[in-house]
């Protein structure tokens, strides 16, 4: 940062001349003062000072015809002036070095400049979210001004032809944090980090208190009783030192209908503990607020006002609603909900938002904004949430169709837990994941809001009553993930740090390859003819990925010494595992065109017969392939391959035991590097019903 520093302009510091008229014998020296003051590289004081004046001589004396007059005294020689700006130069030099310690000890002083510094984190000139103008954006305004429009913010790489090696999209439509705010301060920003070691979170000043917070981003929890208890707790902890408003957002997303019904039955725990912790002079004077905000497309408020009073409290949370429209805009809704209580929330109160949600949002481009509003205006973050799925960001909810008995699997988003993708998005099978394997983290944008603002994250166990996970997902230890934590920095950043890393580079841009078009056909008639001609379409395509997956194979094992010395555990553990995949998919394209031949020999021996063939206006019957053990491609093609690729996924479970990583590679296992058919049985108007699926 350059710093200014004035000084007196050199008419202040100006010369004395001599005075218009002198008394005989009385004519004083008058000294001219040179200014100490001086800029680096200005010229020095000229000489063409006026010297100080001569003394004339003496008056002749009196002659005897003058009376004799009494000795005049002699006048006092007057010092020259000395002004007020006069110093010597060691004293301008100390002023000078106070001045500059001072303008940056004021800078280090989150409480004071946090209004300009949180603009500058944010990355964006755009200026809707700073506190000033909180207090007048209406929550009904469109928000459309504030959106960023970077598109898919899990896509690192721009996809290009599978032939042509995409280029890494350094310029991304997202504003780096690294970006000045116009019009506020000119700031020299470091350059961006190379180190590879992976930054856990950006400290951030609280300007509650102006310390510097961090907050906790995965605390596992038993369910709702256990995170409610803490997080009353954490009200009391802020109740202690400030006047305390809660704001309380619920996510009314269709799959939060029983966890909407669960919060108000556990609501009580908290109003009880509240109720007997803090005295009742306090709640009187109200202290203790709290607001209650629904949210899903848009927010709507319970009430104008945040309440004291626990019985309204209650109540409010008794008139949630369902929103209908299937999309979950939570960023957008952290910041409007600031926006709207601005005018109602006295400056000095400690705001504390508490987001109840089981998905990461449908509008994770709009994190930094989000970001800002909470950090200009000092609220901490709480989320009552789920741990995102690891390495992608679709989690699956079981619906039964009421009339038909048939099940569907409407997709929800929840995750990734890192700000770009870092494993494959395709299972060797399936166009898309479904292993829904959990990461122990929690989604990226949520994780960001927390750290940053010194909350916590409680993760709850998954809803077994919504998804097919009878056992549950695995809550992982947080000791054992935390040298594989996410890097929690601004999307740009996490972006620079990929383009510098030749390993992460090329890692990048074979999922990127391979996100779109991989994978293959699982659904085929039962009609011999019309199956016969649909494999003969889908048999060229396992051609070409076989190829493909060869050649990411070669560009992989050149990377090997690159992956030696990379020294962040995250990404050693993403390699292991993306080269076991990529060996073990080639055995599932194998396996898969030996499955489809057999299927086309035993339809022209007429033995392939579904049981329940199709009826018009009453059942479709499809022939569907699945992963399985079964082995149906020639040894000779094989063999070899299954041994290199049960030996790559072993070494993953054995190099990083008890992670997401380890446990991936026991499910790649585990469901078999082969394919089997099966039979396919639903209502004829499945795909119509579809349509009538909640959207969660």
């Amino acid at each position: 940062m350059s710093t200014q520093i004035s000084r007196p302009d050199a008419d202040l510091l100006g010369t004395a001349g001599p005075p218009a008229s002198t008394p005989p014998g009385a004519v004083e020296a008058i000294a001219t003062t040179e200014s100490p003051s001086r800029s680096a590289g200005a010229a020095p004081p000229g000489d063409d000072a006026p010297d100080p004046a001569a003394e004339p001589a003496e008056a002749t004396e009196a002659t005897e015809a003058t009376p004799a007059r009494p000795p005049k005294k002699p006048r006092r020689r007057r010092r020259a002036p000395v002004w007020k700006w006069d110093a010597p130069s060691w004293g301008v030099s100390l002023m000078v070095h106070v001045a500059v310690l001072m303008a940056l000890a004021l800078m280090a002083v989150g409480g004071q400049i946090e209004q300009l510094a949180g603009p500058i984190d944010a990355g964006t000139s755009d200026t809707s979210l700073a506190e000033e103008d909180l207090t007048v954006i209406d929550a009904n305004d469109s928000a459309e001004e504030a959106e960023l429009a970077v598109g898919d913010p899990t896509s690192i790489l721009e996809p290009g032809a599978p032939s042509a090696t995409p280029t890494i999209r350094a310029a991304m439509a997202e504003v780096s944090e690294t970006k000045t705010l116009a019009g506020t301060i000119d700031v020299v920003v470091p350059p961006v980090s190379t180190s590879i070691t992976p930054a856990t979170g950006t400290l951030t000043s609280d300007l509650s208190g102006g310390s510097l917070v961090s907050g906790e981003t995965a605390r596992p929890t038993n369910g709702y009783d256990e995170a409610l208890d803490q997080l009353a707790r954490e009200i009391l902890a802020h109740l202690a030192t400030s006047r305390v408003t809660v704001l309380w957002m619920f996510d009314e997303s269709g799959s939060m209908k029983d966890d909407q019904r669960t919060i108000r039955d556990k609501f009580d725990r908290v109003i009880n503990e509240l109720r007997i912790q803090v005295p009742g002079d306090r709640r009187a004077t109200g202290d203790l607020e709290h607001a209650i905000i629904g949210f899903g497309e848009k927010p709507h408020y319970e009430g104008v006002r945040p309440r004291a009073d626990l019985e309204d409290i209650r109540r409010a949370i008794d008139g949630l609603r369902v929103d209908e429209s299937g999309l979950e805009h939570t960023m957008r809704a952290v910041f409007e909900a600031l926006a709207n209580y601005s005018r109602v929330i006295e400056k000095d109160r400690k705001i504390l938002m508490v987001l109840i949600t089981d998905e990461s949002g449908d509008d994770g481009d709009l994190v930094e904004q989000a970001r800002l509003a909470l950090v200009n205006r000092g609220v901490t973050a709480y989320v009552l949430g789920r741990q995102s799925m690891f390495g992608y960001d679709t989690v699956r909810l079981r619906y039964q169709d009421p009339v038909t008995g048939d099940t569907y699997w409407p997709p929800i988003k929840r995750g990734p837990e890192t700000a770009g993708l870092e494993t494959l998005q395709w299972d060797g099978l399936w166009k898309d994941r479904r292993d829904e394997q959990p990461s122990g983290f929690a989604p990226y944008e949520l994780a960001r809001l927390v750290k940053d603002t010194g909350g916590i994250f409680f993760i709850l166990p998954n809803e077994e009553e919504l998804r097919d996970r009878p056992s549950g997902e695995k809550a992982y230890p947080f000791e054992t993930l935390r040298e594989y934590s996410p890097d929690y920095d601004p999307r740009a950043d996490y972006l620079s740090r990929v383009a510098q890393s030749d390993l992460r580079k090329t890692m990048n841009e074979i999922i990127q390859l391979t996100r779109k078009d991989f994978g293959f056909e699982r659904h085929f008639p039962v009609n011999p003819p019309e199956l016969g001609q649909k494999i003969a379409q889908e048999l060229p395509k396992v051609e070409i990925q076989l190829r493909a997956l060869r050649e990411i194979e070669t560009r992989l094992r050149a990377m090997e010494p690159a992956r030696d010395k990379e020294v962040n555990r995250r990404w050693q553990a993403n390699y292991d595992l993306m080269l076991a995949q990529v060996v073990a998919f080639q055995i599932k394209a194998y396996e898969y065109r030996a499955c489809l031949a057999e299927m086309v020999s035993l339809a022209n021996q007429g033995k392939l017969k579904p049981q329940n063939p199709p009826i018009p206006n009453q059942r479709r019957t499809d022939w569907v392939i699945n992963h399985s053990a079964k082995k149906k491609a020639p040894a000779a093609e094989t063999e070899k391959r299954y041994a290199e690729a049960t030996q790559l996924l072993n070494e993953v479970i054995e190099l990083h035991p008890d992670t997401p990583w380890a446990d991936l590679a026991q499910l790649t296992l585990s469901r078999g590097l082969g394919c089997d058919w099966d039979e396919w049985n639903v209502h004829a108007d499945f795909d119509k019903r579809a349509a009538l699926v909640p959207k969660y």
